[in-house]
């Protein structure tokens, strides 16, 4: 379940170099990324502004579209702009965003100068984000496209997994009780799946939502000897409470948790970017 949001998206340009092909100094591609990202916090070290951070997601995204000019499946252009954002949000409170796009130029030193030189680049590289991404590729004729993608994201308060966890099972069982139902027991076996769960999606090795069939943690059904299992997902929400309002505003997440089960486990992990996911599995047991 994701929240909605509010992107503002700032100008958007294009520069093309004509260097020869080969790099000087013969950098990797992540060295030339790394460079290009020290590169342009030291402008903005130096005119007084803070430094991005890099981020992963933001840096995949940046990645392919380099890697989609070079092997020419999208033009040298901004194409699919909107959809990196939109991708984004799905990990990011992004606020605003913008895009620098270049090509042809071999060097760190050059690429950043290049765009310093531009007003509409530097306005970008100069802006008020905090996070950012840089992803280079090679095309085969040795022309090298770049991206950098700059986002401002809010912020997200740090939880407590275990207080989270306590909470949100506390309410479930209280709005249990409200019904004359027995209480949800927490199961430290069934627990540890929810959050290894939990770890996937926050680490982007599991999509977000319910696991697929051949998931590991489908083999609790045997492995607890229980009747029936189901989970049930949240993210982008910082509270048990925000946690516990949306799934009784779903059907089906309702369901589940008035349903006939006595065991169950909630996972709770925070990703690196800030973003909580939740996981809570119901077991019915023999």
């Amino acid at each position: 379940m994701k929240k909605k949001f509010v992107l503002i998206f700032l100008a958007s340009v294009l520069m093309s170099g004509f260097l020869p092909a080969q790099n000087e100094n013969e950098l990797s591609i992540s060295q030339l990324e790394n460079e290009v990202h020290r590169l342009v916090n030291a402008h903005r070290k130096s005119i007084g502004l803070g430094e991005l951070a890099p981020n992963s997601y933001i840096r995949k995204e940046a990645y392919q579209h380099s890697l989609n000019m070079a092997e020419g499946k999208v033009p040298f252009s901004h194409k699919g702009f909107e959809e990196r954002f939109e991708r984004l949000s799905g990990f990011l409170d992004i606020t605003s965003g913008a895009e620098n796009v270049a090509n042809g130029y071999n060097s760190a030193q050059d690429i950043v100068d290049g765009w310093l030189l531009s007003p509409g680049h530097k306005k970008n590289i100069e802006g008020d984000f905090n996070l950012t991404g840089i992803g280079i590729a090679q095309a085969p004729n040795g022309t090298y496209f770049y991206t950098q993608i700059f986002v401002k994201s809010q912020e997200r308060p740090k939880i407590v997994a275990s207080e989270f966890e306590s909470e949100l099972l506390g309410l479930i069982n209280e709005h249990r009780k409200g019904l004359g139902l027995s209480a949800l027991k927490s199961n430290d076996v069934v627990k540890a799946e929810a959050v290894n769960y939990s770890g996937q999606m926050a680490a982007g090795r599991a999509p977000i939502g319910p696991p697929g069939y051949d998931n590991p943690m489908k083999a609790l059904l045997s492995k607890m000897n229980a009747v029936a299992m189901t989970e049930i997902i949240a993210y982008n929400y910082y509270t048990a409470k925000e946690v516990f309002n949306s799934w009784m505003a779903s059907t089906r997440q309702r369901e589940t948790i008035e349903g006939s089960f006595d065991l169950t486990g909630i996972g709770v992990v925070q990703s690196a970017d800030g973003k909580v996911f939740v996981t809570q599995i119901f077991l019915l047991s023999r």
